[in-house]
């Protein structure tokens, strides 16, 4: 049983992180692995908005404390986009999400990069991800997204942070979130020691 001051215990910093990317190019995956900690092949699309939460310990001061991260996942469909000025207002931090598999999945990325200059956005902490790194040792060399592209792809959009995950390994998850929460206090010129 918890003592009541643990359960009382409120977060030094609440964020606001929103997932963005087309349908079905593991949005979802990377919430559910961080959040529960569970990975399903035959996940649901995501219709309109889901919301995780997720506490993430931190050191302020020499104490422990703890960031609670509200993670927004959203739906990539078409129909849903309509919805983006609401889901994206107030956000700390944005995971740029596309399929290593699926190319079409990188160069649709530009639709969200455009509507983040369009809602203000532009400025705000993001990190762009390279999800489903676990097929890319099973399909063939031209079904992969190549590097270059990556590359070129990142400086079109002076993106600087890129990083590739899997959730079905739980490959990189827990440091995607972490160097997101980093950036956005190193941004915001917070006060911490360090995330453990």
């Amino acid at each position: 049983m918890q003592k009541a001051q643990e359960v009382d215990k409120k977060p030094i910093y609440i964020f606001k992180i929103c997932i963005l990317g087309q349908e079905r190019v593991g949005k979802t995956c990377i919430a559910k692995r961080l959040c529960f900690n569970t990975f399903d092949v035959n996940t649901k699309e995501t219709l309109g908005i889901e919301f995780y939460t997720k506490d993430l310990p931190i050191i302020v001061s020499g104490e422990n404390s703890f960031v609670r991260i509200s993670i927004w996942d959203f739906g990539g469909r078409e129909q849903f986009k309509k919805l983006f000025p609401y889901y994206i207002n107030g956000a700390n931090g944005i995971f740029m999400v596309f399929n290593l598999v699926d190319l079409q999945t990188l160069l649709r990325l530009d639709w969200w990069y455009e509507k983040l200059e369009d809602y203000n956005q532009a400025n705000t902490v993001r990190m762009c991800i390279g999800a489903k790194n676990d097929l890319v040792k099973t399909v063939d060399k031209k079904s992969k997204v190549d590097d270059l592209v990556i590359k070129r792809f990142m400086e079109r959009h002076e993106e600087n942070d890129f990083c590739k995950t899997s959730s079905k390994e739980d490959y990189n998850i827990q440091l995607i979130f972490k160097e997101l929460v980093i950036r956005i206090l190193d941004k915001n010129k917070l006060d911490y020691d360090r995330l453990p």
